[in-house]
């Protein structure tokens, strides 16, 4: 029998750091993966730059965010609000942050649970986020105005 005053749950910082090592290793067999001091991961694909970040989810949960920038600078506009509201992917949905010189940033992201991430989940996310930002990117942009993350990598 354990005595409950000795017994500890891990901390929020544990577990979001024990869910970061494991996208470490998980994202490893990428080629050119950036590590952050603050845990967070980071690759180019074409012009676009895929950020992976771990955070707490209901205190004692991690959730990992895969996201990419595809436009800074874009008009904040109705039919940018619009745009972004019905766009549908299969994978992954657009955002728009809100800048305070007023323009917007475009951002293609998907989330998954850090207690059920698994390898094949995470590099297939990472793929499908890269993918679609790269391939978004350049239509955004001259639709919205503002500039792709790097037009000079630019796949497309």
């Amino acid at each position: 029998m354990s005595d409950a005053s000795t017994t500890t749950e891990p901390s929020a910082d544990d577990v979001v750091a024990a869910t970061e090592a494991k996208v470490r290793e998980y994202l490893s067999s990428f080629e050119d993966v950036d590590t952050a001091e603050d845990g967070s991961c980071s690759l180019q694909y074409g012009s676009a730059r895929v950020f992976v970040t771990t955070g707490v989810f209901d205190e004692d949960q991690t959730i990992v965010r895969v996201k990419a920038q595809c436009v800074s600078g874009a008009k904040a506009s109705a039919e940018l609000f619009k745009h972004v509201a019905t766009f549908q992917a299969d994978v992954g949905h657009l955002t728009v942050t809100e800048d305070a010189d007023g323009t917007a940033g475009i951002l293609f992201s998907h989330s998954l649970m850090g207690e059920f991430l698994n390898p094949a989940e995470l590099r297939m996310t990472v793929v499908a986020v890269a993918y679609e930002a790269d391939r978004l990117d350049d239509e955004l942009a001259e639709k919205f105005g503002g500039t792709v993350y790097d037009a000079d990598s630019n796949n497309g």
